[in-house]
């Protein structure tokens, strides 16, 4: 619309600049207020009044019509990309390093379950979050991350539950919410959390300097009828001083404009998602995003003034801001700002909850469409699990598998044949119960417990670490954590970097140990031996393949019982191994099992 104001106020100062003969006994411009000395109006192009007001009006006109159509056209638009978004796999682009910033900054609370780094990357979790993650705001980014990291059973889950059924059952305001959502947009290393969490620290020492400095020069000009020359020179000299302050503190304050700008962007989002979301809605969310709203009522307008490019700006092309930068307005409206955050912190961050929670459960129910079937998770006392049609979430067309554990389980089988897939997809689905309520599986069964495993495990040779050390270290946190709360426990391989009979024997002590404790445990491993060991505590499951000469078939099912066969030498037989190599492992493996 711009344009169009331009042209209208060039039509209006600029039209009498072009000569033309004639006689014009009425002209309107504000053109003639500038035209050169020694020359008439008879001499310029002129046109009445009503001529340039009709020209003008068209202009403007237009501009609002071009505005107003170009917005609706862009809001249909992006109405139609949500509407087709909705249940489609995102894309996996996710700035991980910002995104966590507020796990890793934050504090974990007393009596939260919450996935270590370890559980974290031994279930691909990053990949799991981009797979989940539709998020228009970085504020709900930030919350789901934290959300899948720690979670806990005080009635969240439930209020989340609440937020998500009230957007599924209106698929209209759904759309309406994520347009106002998209306007706030993401912002990657905004730091808002730390900003809100710690707001006094931002502020500027010694406030009262910039309010004396903002007034001395208007002092000199006053003083000017009585000190002529010298008021003028000093008022002069205290104006520059004040661009220079301007300039400085303004660089100082760079690195806390783009959470400031962020918690405006906020802040409008809260008010205008509150007109468009309907008191009486029965939602818990809608009115904690209200009444957050209503105890920040006299903070908007000294955020938003707060807000002008990048809050503080040396920019001297508009007179409007050139008046700020004098007169140090952006500083002085910054620490009142910082002042009102300080004292209503709580609210400010009750606010930006409220809107990631909103935006995170429009991407759990994105996630839930995009899946060939879910459940809610049922959580029961006993330390029992039972799935049904469970499957891995990453996986295109994974196999379900089904099974009722009613304690702990080893289940053994042969290389790529499905155990350590099984084993992540029942650690991923206690986490999604927990943390959006959300299962991979037509029924899942369950305690409420921490999820934690020891799957991936790898040297550091940074810490000068071998393999098995840190195989040790991670079973002891997993110990550590059993004897503190109920754990579902997930092992892959256990203490695979040791020989054969102290791995048994450390492992089968281990696991009894982990079985005494309130700690529901599933263990794979190829040591059939800790079947026979463990067999009265543990329970046995198995997953076997079908090999033929040209051969090998996996079914990816779990079956009762130990597995009755090996296949790592048929492998090499099948993988076109010189004859010879495997005649001599064969022969290897008889004598090893005498």
């Amino acid at each position: 619309m711009s344009v169009f104001v331009e042209a209208a106020v060039f039509l209006l100062f600029a039209v009498p600049c072009f000569p033309k003969s004639g006689k014009m006994d009425s002209c309107f411009s504000l053109g003639t207020l500038w035209m050169p000395q020694g020359l008439g109006r008879k001499d310029w192009f002129c046109m009445d009044a009503i001529t340039a007001g009709i020209i003008i009006a068209a202009f403007i006109l237009g501009g609002i019509a071009y505005t107003v159509l170009s917005s609706r056209a862009s809001r249909k638009k992006l109405l139609a990309e949500f509407e087709e978004e909705f249940g489609a796999v995102p894309e996996e682009d996710v700035e991980f390093e910002s995104v966590s910033i507020p796990w890793k900054t934050g504090t974990e609370r007393e009596g939260q379950y919450f996935v270590d780094d370890t559980t974290w990357n031994d279930l691909d979790m990053d990949r799991l979050f981009a797979r989940l993650d539709s998020c228009q705001t970085s504020l709900g980014e930030e919350y789901l991350y934290v959300l899948l990291h720690r979670f806990s059973d005080d009635g969240e889950a439930e209020r989340r539950e609440e937020l998500a059924d009230c957007l599924d059952r209106n698929p209209e305001l759904r759309l309406k919410l994520q347009l106002l959502l998209h306007r706030v947009g993401k912002s990657n290393y905004n730091g808002l959390s730390a900003f809100l969490a710690n707001s006094e620290e931002y502020a500027l020492p010694h406030t009262w300097v910039y309010r004396v400095a903002a007034v001395l020069p208007f002092v000199c000009l006053c003083a000017v009828p009585f000190y002529h020359a010298f008021a003028v020179v000093l008022a002069v000299l205290l104006f520059c001083t004040n661009i220079l302050i301007n300039y400085f503190v303004g660089r100082r304050l760079e690195h806390t404009s783009p959470a400031v700008r962020y918690f405006s962007s906020a802040l409008w989002c809260g008010g205008a998602l509150c007109s468009v979301w309907k008191e009486g809605s029965g939602c818990t969310a809608r009115n904690d995003l209200q009444r957050a709203l209503t105890e920040l009522r006299g903070l908007r307008g000294s955020v938003s003034g707060s807000m002008r490019n990048s809050v503080i700006t040396s920019d001297l092309e508009s007179s409007a801001e050139f008046a700020r930068i004098l007169t140090l307005h952006e500083i002085r409206s910054y620490n009142r700002m910082i002042s009102r955050i300080s004292a209503h912190r709580e609210s400010c961050q009750k606010l930006c909850r409220c809107i990631a929670e909103l935006d995170a459960a429009v991407a759990v129910l994105s996630f839930r469409k995009s899946l060939p079937y879910w459940s809610h998770p049922h959580y029961i006392r006993q330390m029992q699990i039972n799935v049904q049609d469970l499957y891995h979430p990453l996986l295109q067309d994974a196999v379900p598998n089904s099974a009722v554990l009613t304690k702990a389980a080893v289940i053994t089988g042969s290389n790529a044949s499905g155990k350590s897939t099984f084993l992540k997809a029942m650690a991923i689905n206690g986490i999604f119960a927990m943390a959006i309520g959300t299962c991979t599986a037509r029924v899942y069964q369950a305690p409420r417990a921490l999820v934690i495993s020891s799957m991936a495990v790898r040297d550091d040779i940074t810490a000068g670490e071998s393999y098995f050390v840190s195989e040790v270290k991670s079973l002891k946190r997993i110990l550590d954590h059993a004897h503190r709360m109920p754990c579902l426990c997930f092992v892959d391989e256990i203490l695979k970097g040791t020989n054969t009979a102290e791995r048994i024997a450390a492992s089968a002590a281990v696991l009894q140990h982990l079985y005494r404790e309130e700690c529901f445990c599933l263990v794979a491993t190829h040591d059939i031996e800790l079947t026979q060991i463990l067999g009265s505590d543990f329970e046995n499951y198995h997953f076997s393949e079908k090999i033929s000469d040209e051969h090998i078939s996996f079914d990816y099912q779990i079956k009762p019982g130990p597995s009755k066969t090996t296949n790592a030498i048929r492998l090499l037989s099948y993988m076109k191994f010189d004859p010879e190599i495997i005649c001599r492992a064969e022969k290897l493996a008889v004598d090893l099992q005498r």
